[in-house]
């Protein structure tokens, strides 16, 4: 019934001495032994994983580039030449864009910005803009792109300066223009390499304001955090520091376009007391995210920056509610490749191979990398998407782990006409005529370097868990890990023979299941969201599920369990034999001298282990009911009592029988 690899982390690292500087920190022993299988096992490791700051960011001079364009800047600020920021329409660009937007024009600089138009331009710079804009400015700065832009740059006008920051993986040949700096550079120094297009950009305006003012500049850390886990970048070292802050900045936001988008996606709301809230990582991987990225998907991004640079409270609620709008549309087109696209896998039984590669007419080449990223979450391999337009193809692809999908696009680079990304996600554009060889090698490469095994989706699980630990303050506890996201993943738990004791659909079309069970005596509820399966489980039976908890806030607060696989551990429960073998066990021991739990013990041994613990637990409950057993308590502990009667019992008298009977 599994759909996925179950990888329990506590096997692989196992943690037998929780170290005393945990206990400093008021750290328990359960989010110790997760913190430690995550690498953070000294004492030097743990305190700025809490306690990281802005003061703690290295210098940005250390990063290759910056020194010599914060030179050419200072020239053409002290000039007062023009200068022009050249972005990317996803939300790392947007926010990069806006973030050296708003740094400049704080200093009274002559600055615009330029972000290309996705259909008609595509990704990165381009002759005819960087022509056009040297028209009108001195000076252009690219903010998440242009390190795979040198032979653009080549060919481009002369009569403009240019300064590259990016944060893709750089080619073999650089941009051959005044500065590049972008991390991923081989002899790079910077210590961590791993930044959004907005770390570094951000990174930028600390080292023009270093160099001018002597002090560091702290300003628009939302903005950095937003691009950052829109990115899906990794949430370690100074993306750590950088989306804490700015996260925790959300609530008092002085950016006013960001504000009227919290309001209006109604993370935050009018008349409530906000200030108890925690924005987290996934309320802007989720909500705010798609809104901004909307934009440049079927639109145009400079309506995001036009948000996130907004001085007017009007204007900027006028825009974030344009952006919602623009985000239903996106929601519909995309429902609509996808449909298309799932046609085509089962039509070409595309299934059956280790990739998918799949090409419409005229798809919007907007929504195609979502379309590869939903085609990836039902296939678990490598998936490409392509739009076909006047005889051009432009894909974008999203990969499984352990497959560098750049590296795939490197290695048939002869038929390209262009790529660029990451090793999970990238983009590329082809020649109409070139896409069925393209998919021919696609699929031999990657039947070269990708096994079944690779295909089958892995949940890595801290740790085997009983349930009755699982409790408000279990869950609140965890917080400390936040904020969750690329390297720092939310906790995922294994709970086993739970017992399920109702079952339902729920949702529009019912496509969300739920069962309920129990936990220290109190019923919790486990959800699958967007599970189309008919039944994972029915009541009466034993299951193991791996699940996050979270705590569910409908009159008062209660622990959910968010879950994402399961197993039937035990398919059926009380029968007539069950019930005759527990009482035999009964008759043969002390039975007022044991607890329950020895007593389950007790007879979970004089079976042979053949009956379930929480099945043998039923058998009291429905002896119990019946009159056959009394419960009574010393010094709060459960104790049972044999009765003895010379009459025959009916089992269809105990509700509990007749529950969990025949299922």
């Amino acid at each position: 019934m599994s759909k996925y690899k179950w990888n329990l982390e506590e096997k692989n690292k196992e943690v037998a001495v929780i170290p005393d500087f945990f206990k400093k920190e008021n750290i328990s022993d359960a989010l110790a032994r997760i913190m430690i299988r995550r690498g953070i096992n000294s004492e030097d490791i743990l305190i700025p994983f809490l306690h990281g700051s802005l003061n703690e960011l290295e210098n940005p001079f250390v990063m290759k580039g910056m020194k010599s364009a914060v030179d050419r800047i200072l020239i053409a600020i002290n000039k007062n030449e023009n200068i022009v920021i050249f972005g990317d329409y996803d939300v790392d660009g947007i926010t990069s864009t806006s973030i050296l937007y708003r740094f400049f024009k704080n200093l009274g600089v002559n600055v615009g910005y330029y972000i290309p138009d996705r259909e008609t331009e595509g990704y990165g710079p381009n002759v005819n803009a960087i022509n056009n804009l040297a028209k009108k400015y001195d000076l252009l700065i690219t903010v998440d792109c242009g390190i795979a832009a040198a032979k653009i740059f080549k060919e481009a006008s002369k009569d403009i300066d240019v300064i590259v920051t990016d944060h893709h993986m750089p080619p073999d040949e650089l941009p051959d223009v005044i500065s590049v700096i972008d991390p991923h550079q081989k002899d790079c120094e910077y210590h961590f390499s791993e930044m959004a297009g907005c770390g570094v950009a951000y990174s930028l305006c600390r080292a023009i304001y270093l160099k001018k003012f002597n002090k560091d500049y702290f300003n628009d850390i939302e903005l950095v955090a937003l691009g950052t886990i829109a990115d899906v970048v990794s949430l370690t070292d100074e993306n750590r520091i950088f989306v804490k802050e700015g996260l925790k900045r959300l609530i008092n936001t002085e950016n006013k376009g960001l504000k009227a988008l919290l309001y209006e996606t109604g993370i935050l709301k009018e008349n409530e007391e906000n200030q108890k809230k925690m924005i987290r990582s996934e309320n802007i991987s989720f909500i705010i995210a798609p809104r901004l990225n909307a934009a440049g998907r079927i639109n145009h991004a400079k309506i995001g920056v036009e948000l996130l640079t907004s001085t007017n409270d009007c204007e900027a609620k006028e825009l974030a509610k344009k952006l919602c709008e623009i985000n239903s549309e996106r929601q519909k087109i995309e429902r609509e490749i996808y449909g298309y696209a799932q046609d085509i896998v089962k039509k070409k039984d595309l299934s059956k191979e280790k990739t998918i590669v799949i090409a419409g007419e005229n798809w919007h080449p907007g929504v195609i990398g979502i379309v590869a990223s939903r085609l990836l979450d039902t296939y678990n391999k490598p998936s490409f998407v392509i739009s076909i337009k006047d005889g051009v193809g432009k894909g974008s692809c999203r990969s499984i782990p352990g497959f560098n999908i750049y590296e795939a696009l490197k290695a048939h680079s002869d038929i390209l006409l262009q790529f660029g990304g990451h090793k999970m996600a990238a983009g590329f554009s082809i020649k109409e005529e070139n896409i069925k060889l393209f998919e021919e090698r696609m699929i031999k490469y990657t039947n070269e370097k990708i096994t079944d095994e690779d295909c089958i989706p892995i949940l890595e699980i801290e740790e085997n868990i009983s349930l009755n630990e699982i409790t408000l303050d279990f869950i609140r506890s965890l917080d400390i890990l936040e904020p969750f996201g690329c390297d720092n993943p939310k906790p995922l738990f294994l709970s086993k023979e739970i017992l399920v004791n109702k079952t339902r659909r729920i949702g529009n079309e019912n496509k969300h299941f739920k069962f309920s069970t129990f936990n220290n005596k109190e019923e919790i509820e486990g959800v699958f969201w967007n599970y189309e399966n008919n039944s994972f489980c029915n009541q009466g039976q034993l299951i193991d599920v791996v699940y996050e908890p979270e705590i569910h806030n409908w009159y008062g607060e209660h622990v959910q369990l968010n879950c994402k696989d399961i197993e039937i551990s035990y398919e059926s429960t009380l029968n007539r034999d069950i019930l005759v073998k527990i009482y035999n066990s009964l008759r043969k021991c002390n039975i007022r001298d044991l607890n329950e739990n020895k007593l389950v013990e007790f007879i979970f041994e004089d079976v042979n282990y053949s009956i379930n613990k929480v099945v043998i637990k039923l058998g009291l409950k429905v002896f119990v009911e019946l009159g056959i057993l009394s419960i009574f308590y010393k010094k709060y502990e459960l104790f049972y009592k044999l009765n003895f009667f010379n009459k025959k019992f009916n089992l269809e008298d105990s509700e509990t029988y007749k529950k969990y009977n025949n299922c």
